[in-house]
């Protein structure tokens, strides 16, 4: 199997295991206390009004902005020239992906996957088309090796095609409850189809027709005989819109295969051989809605599905059986099986389909038996605490399943495989329907030639979904990221990973908890609806090592907690750390400001009340930090006693929102650090306001919006400020922004890494990053220039160090600084020098310095020659 040695990461892996003792994973409690699987809001669509509304966004967004095209890791330009900077992602590498359903290349092993980005209503949730290969057995590759295409141009699909034009590779979009798109370049460029309406909810494609589209808006069937560019009227039902569903047989091999079938609200209909209409065939209920609405087979036998609803025909659709599967929910067979997005039907023997949620489900005959198996797939997810053989290869083959659609696709060597597309990445068999294992019987996953199932994502695929203010850094290394997710667990980084992109273990399975840290020595946790804090506990270890977010989330206990009634029309509060007294004070930011006090032996709690919705956002003042700034009903309300009370309040140009499950009055707001008076709020409203400035100390404020988002896409998941107050960093709904301090000016930041739900910002010194969490794209680092915070750095172009981070000795490389001897400081951050050595000589420019004596941590080397000449560099301890 091609596992790149365990990709040379296992030995890594074992020095992360072995620090700390590993239990058992069971299915969460979030889990148990669901309703199996069903979830509505995991299953809901975008309404017609949020698709509209988010292709203006994108259309004014992708107009406005620069093309994409830089290179990895290159420094881009922003603010008029003021600011320059690189992007990377930083990861997770080894995070296998959520996908909501897969199109194949046809003749090819090229597969794309649609990401499922969850919730419809949460987060502006946003979706991603990634293109990857599936492992083929013939020639022993594939795999692995996702990209990402549409990092510029973020939606919700319901449909996607892909196939040749010439050499040309045409995709073609169908936007939920919207328009359909066409790009002949991967996603790079998009162009809309002509003559639709602009929403619609079922499409298909007749490849054996040319590759003729049939969209239907639920009263109307359109045609295109162009390949997706223009539309025309097929048939006009009239009002009302009825659920209706779209389909062809994919393959040429199938019976009848250039039919097209149409399901409308309980009836069944063939198109014409003319083409010019539609005629009714049968009818298999009187009506029903159009969740998980699809159709499934070819002429020799039909599937219908509808909210695990499952109906069959044999002779062309005039008549039915109605069909009832069982699921299987970690081994309980009671409830009904899932179709899933799209059902699956083998091409070749229609008897046989394939379904299921939390487990695989089969069936041989038609549905009128299923057959399924907890083995391999019994536990919720198995990408935590293993053993470091087994840590990919569990990842791989057993990671969180929750099946969202199933298809069948050959390869290019003409192989007929599976594709379950799951919330843990896509798993591909080549004969689950030949070989499936009885219960109890283990799954053969010992290597991709003869698995069961091949997740294909493993690597590469970077789009884990980091809830809210659930990222931070450790305080020794910028590198010691930990964070947590919807349904991805909680991530802590690889011992010795330093590469750009970065390898994480699974610390903690299911959806991560809420923990956040300001100050990178000390983590707070929360629940996520403000119910309950827990006081801090210590990142590191008192020897200094870095703890996994599993350890750090064993140490909160309960009897050192502090509980609130619930006050909340959302599903999660945001948090706020003192930035001044970081393991003292936390607040919750929920209907009331609860503030939450430990002095070490003691968590005591202070509620204030004061509006109606949710506090927005909440700023601490630099010099005194006892001042601090509550943005709640529109107004900004002033403590000066550290919030044990907020005496004055003034109105903004904001307007009051109105607050749901998944929106809100969530925003952020930053007190520059060189002025306490100065302060800038970023959040929703129902105007064009989306961020105010005040520059007296919150008496006045007006409004400084520009080109940062206005309405609900302001929800804002949190600001930082560069230490010399030259810039504010935003993340929003739709992309990264900074505020120009010296023009009061906001600009883009997506040039160059593309428009990402940031859930949280920080801001790392020691290496000039700003940080982002994103729902859906990964940890993302905007790595400033030097000269765009005033930094002279002629010299340190000077001064290398190696390596860096570093253990028991670094090498000290200078070219150009110096005459002969050299004296060599090491400096704490807190400015205690722990190293002088004076008269060092270089050989050939280099120097070696011991550091085995340092405790871990980030130090400045500084170098000065006889001359008075200094150079200064920063370095990490591990």
């Amino acid at each position: 199997m091609r596992q790149l040695s365990i990709y040379l990461l296992t030995l890594m892996i074992i020095f992360s295991c072995k620090l700390e003792k590993k239990d058992s994973v069971s299915i969460p409690q979030k889990h148990k206390k669901e309703k199996k699987e069903e979830n509505p809001d995991k299953y809901a669509i975008w309404t017609e009004a949020q698709a509209a509304r988010h292709q203006k966004i994108l259309q004014k967004l992708t107009t406005s902005a620069k093309k994409f095209n830089h290179k990895k890791g290159s420094s881009t330009s922003y603010a008029n020239g003021n600011l320059n900077g690189s992007w990377i992602n930083r990861g997770p590498k080894n995070m296998p992906g959520a996908f909501k359903f897969a199109e194949m290349l046809e003749g090819t092993d090229i597969i794309y996957g649609v990401t499922h980005n969850h919730y419809a209503g949460e987060f502006n949730s946003k979706a991603y088309i990634f293109k990857g290969t599936v492992y083929n057995p013939k020639t022993g590759k594939g795999g692995d090796d996702f990209t990402l295409l549409t990092a510029n141009w973020p939606n919700r699909y319901q449909n996607l095609f892909a196939f040749k034009i010439g050499a040309t590779t045409r995709l073609i979009a169908h936007i939920e409850n919207g328009p359909l798109y066409y790009s002949d370049d991967e996603g790079t460029t998009w162009a809309r189809s002509n003559g639709l309406p602009d929403a619609n909810t079922s499409s298909a494609i007749n490849r054996q027709d040319n590759h003729t589209i049939y969209v239907t808006n639920g009263q109307k069937i359109y045609i295109s005989t162009d390949k997706g560019i223009n539309f025309t009227l097929l048939k006009d039902y009239g009002s009302p819109k009825k659920s209706s569903f779209l389909y062809t047989p994919r393959f040429s091999a199938q019976p009848n295969s250039n039919t097209v079938y149409l399901a409308r609200n309980g009836s069944f209909y063939q198109l014409n051989n003319a083409k010019t209409d539609f005629t009714l065939s049968g009818t298999y209920i009187n009506s029903h809605g159009n969740r998980q609405f699809s159709i499934g087979g070819d002429s020799r036998v039909l599937y219908i599905t509808e909210n695990k609803n499952y109906w069959v025909s044999t002779d062309h659709g005039k008549t039915w059986t109605s069909k009832s599967p069982k699921g299987n929910w970690y081994g309980d067979r009671t409830g009904k099986m899932s179709p899933g997005k799209f059902f699956a039907v083998h091409p070749e023997n229609p008897n046989i389909s394939i379904a299921g949620y939390a487990q695989p489900v089969i069936s041989l005959d038609k549905l009128d038996t299923d057959l399924s198996t907890t083995s391999g797939w019994g536990r919720y997810q198995n990408g935590t605490h293993l053993k470091a053989e087994d840590y990919y290869n569990r990842i791989r083959f057993n990671y969180h399943p929750d099946f969202q659609a199933s298809h069948f696709f050959y390869n290019s060597s003409g192989d007929l495989f599976s594709a379950r597309c799951s919330d843990g990445g896509i798993f591909i068999s080549y004969k689950e329907w030949k070989s499936f294992p009885n219960e109890g019987t283990a799954f053969d996953n010992s290597g991709y030639a003869n698995a069961h199932y091949i997740n294909l994502n493993v690597l590469n695929t970077i789009n884990p979904l980091i809830y809210r203010e659930n990222i931070f850094t450790g305080a020794n290394n910028p590198n010691h990221i930990y964070y947590s997710t919807q349904d991805q667990g909680s991530g802590s980084i690889i011992s010795d990973t330093n590469n750009e992109t970065l390898d994480f273990y699974q610390s903690i399975g299911g959806d991560g908890p809420p923990i956040d840290s300001y100050d990178g020595k000390h983590a707070w946790k929360w629940q996520r609806e403000g119910k309950k804090v827990y006081a801090p506990v210590k990142i590191y270890s008192n020897t200094g090592s870095f703890q996994s977010i599993g350890k750090i989330n064993s140490l909160f206990k309960e009897e050192n907690s502090v509980s609130f009634t619930k006050k909340s029309e959302m599903g999660w509060v945001q948090t706020y750390i003192d930035h001044a007294d970081s393991d003292k004070n936390m607040w919750i930011l929920a209907q009331d400001l609860n503030r939450v006090t430990w002095d070490g032996t003691n968590i005591t709690s202070h509620i204030i009340n004061k509006g109606n919705n949710h506090v927005a956002a909440l700023a601490q003042a630099t010099g005194n930090p006892n001042k601090l700034y509550m943005l709640q009903d529109s107004k900004v309300f002033i403590s000066t006693d550290r919030g044990t009370s907020f005496n004055t309040s003034a109105d903004t140009p904001f307007s009051l929102t109105n607050e749901s499950w998944g929106k809100g009055d969530i925003g952020s707001g930053v007190v520059l650090p060189t002025n306490d008076n100065w302060i800038l709020f970023c959040g929703p409203s129902t105007n064009n306001v989306g961020a105010i400035l005040s520059k007296d100390g919150g008496q006045t404020w007006i409004d400084v919006t520009g080109d940062f988002p206005s309405g609900i896409d302001a929800q804002t998941g949190g600001m930082v400020a560069t230490p010399n107050g030259k810039f504010v960093f935003a993340g929003t709904d739709i992309g990264p922004y900074v505020f120009d301090v010296t023009n009061e000016k906001w600009y883009s930041l997506a040039e160059g890494i593309g428009f990402f739900n940031a859930m949280d910002v920080d801001y790392i010194p020691a290496i000039n990053t700003v940080r982002f969490a994103s729902w859906g794209s990964g940890i993302l680092d905007f790595k400033i220039e030097a000269k765009s915070l005033g930094v002279n750095d002629h010299t340190l172009n000077t001064l290398t160090l190696f390596p860096n981070p570093a253990k028991d000795f670094v090498t000290i490389n200078l070219e150009s600084l110096l005459i002969n001897k050299v004296t060599i400081e090491v400096f704490t951050l807190q400015g205690k020098r722990v190293i002088h050595k004076k008269e060092i000589s270089f050989i050939n420019k280099k120097t070696t310095l011991n550091t085995s004596k340092l405790v871990a941590g980030i130090y400045l080397i500084t170098i000065t020659d006889e001359n008075n000449n200094k150079a200064t560099k920063k370095i990490i301890i591990e």
